[in-house]
């Protein structure tokens, strides 16, 4: 009975482990994406911190080291954020921990994660198809989102924002104009 069992357990590390090579590349491929977008979240928000009133009355009702993150799994990218005065902090992903957080937003996969960082789905809809865990205050969860649909309407075409938000905002700037906003603040930070 106890070689069944070794035999048993060995089968079930394979089943873990066995992901096709294209499997591989399009989770590899994903998880580059994403990192890229939540670079350009970040950035976005502290621009969009200073560029729109709407954004900022969000932000300015945090508390000052509210702390904050997106992630999706081990080996994944995430973004890991500090309020300040001036906007947000980075925060390195090797020396946080999204227990540690005040509002984390887990992704369950990267495939749920890239849907949205992608404009397939908005956050309203992958919350809706049980994409991520929120561990945190509701409230503020919900003032995130805000912040987030705007930057999303800000960083994405027009064609994609009408896909993933039930109403298009009104925006102070084109999106070229964000873009070499969020351009610049990456050359500074």
């Amino acid at each position: 009975m106890g070689q069944l069992i070794i035999k048993a357990q060995k089968a079930e590390e394979m089943e873990v482990y066995q992901v096709s090579a294209g499997k591989k590349r399009s989770l590899a491929g994903k998880k580059i994406v994403s990192s890229v977008i939540l670079h350009f979240l970040f950035h976005g928000l502290n621009v969009l911190y200073w560029k729109d009133e709407r954004v900022r009355s969000e932000i300015e009702e945090w508390e000052d080291g509210f702390v904050w993150g997106i992630g999706m799994g081990e080996k994944a990218p995430a973004l890991y954020m500090r309020k300040t005065k001036s906007g947000f902090e980075r925060l390195s992903e090797k020396n946080t921990h999204p227990g540690a957080m005040d509002l984390m937003i887990q992704f369950k996969s990267v495939d749920a994660a890239f849907q949205v960082m992608s404009g397939q789905v908005g956050v309203a809809g992958s919350y809706a198809r049980h994409g991520f865990v929120l561990k945190g205050d509701i409230a503020r969860a919900m003032s995130v989102v805000r912040c987030m649909d705007l930057a999303e309407a800000y960083l994405f075409p027009k064609l994609i924002t009408k896909r993933i938000l039930k109403e298009i905002p009104e925006k102070n700037m084109g999106l070229f104009h964000t873009y070499m906003a969020v351009m610049g603040h990456m050359v500074i930070h």
